[in-house]
């Protein structure tokens, strides 16, 4: 369950200039004026076919460490116990996420319908993450009210809205359990994931520029 949510084009600008052959100025003599250098070429490229093929490369990492996990969990009746990175508002809800490792309901305060278990508002937990299985390892249980977090950082883009959709369209052919989804706006593309150390961000800055594509990760 991914949703369709919603990034720059690099100009490059070709300076075509004639150079006509003159006798050498003696001293003394007025210089010619030296033409300017061309401007150096936006970095990165343009949506479409060939940024698509190099997105293929893009870093699948894992967590060196333990990461601060948050988020309601959820558990149907046929399958393992996830973290929500998506949660559907059906009763009982649906959810789309990584899968957790040694979770104990008996841990956290939760509703059950129609086989279906899922938390009454946010858990935090600290916790494993290996990218390869894409899976979550219950570390230790925090208590969320008592976490002091970092102030949201509004992403700052460099780029055009009709860019940014194209590069969206890009990121959304990605086919992998790690992309929860992306987004457009007026100046930047935004990609969901559970989880970057950086890698995919400097990988994206370098693919398509910096300030196109601003990565947020559900693990910290």
């Amino acid at each position: 369950m991914r949703p369709l949510t919603l990034a720059g084009t690099a100009a490059a600008l070709l300076l075509l200039t004639g150079c006509a052959a003159a006798a050498p100025a003696g001293p003394g003599a007025p210089q010619p004026p030296q033409a300017s250098a061309p401007s150096a070429p936006a970095a990165g490229l343009e949506p479409g076919p060939q940024a698509r093929a190099r997105l293929a490369d893009l870093p699948v990492p894992s967590a060196d460490g333990e990461v601060l996990a948050i988020g309601t969990a959820l558990q149907a009746a046929d399958g393992p116990p996830m973290l929500c990175t998506m949660v559907l508002t059906s009763y009982p809800p649906q959810c789309g996420g990584p899968e957790i490792e040694g979770w104990d309901w008996s841990a956290a305060a939760h509703e059950e319908a129609s086989g279906v278990r899922w938390t009454e508002a946010s858990v935090a937990f600290l916790a494993t993450y290996d990218a390869a299985s894409g899976a979550l390892a219950v570390v230790e249980m925090l208590d969320l009210a008592t976490l002091s977090m970092p102030a949201y950082e509004e992403p700052i883009g460099t780029i055009d809205e009709a860019t940014a959709t194209a590069i969206q369209a890009d990121l959304m052919s990605l086919d992998r359990a790690d992309i929860r989804g992306s987004a457009a706006t007026a100046d930047v593309a935004t990609l969901e994931v559970v989880y970057d150390d950086g890698s995919m961000q400097a990988f994206l800055d370098d693919l398509y520029g910096p300030g196109a594509v601003w990565v947020e990760s559900w693990l910290r």
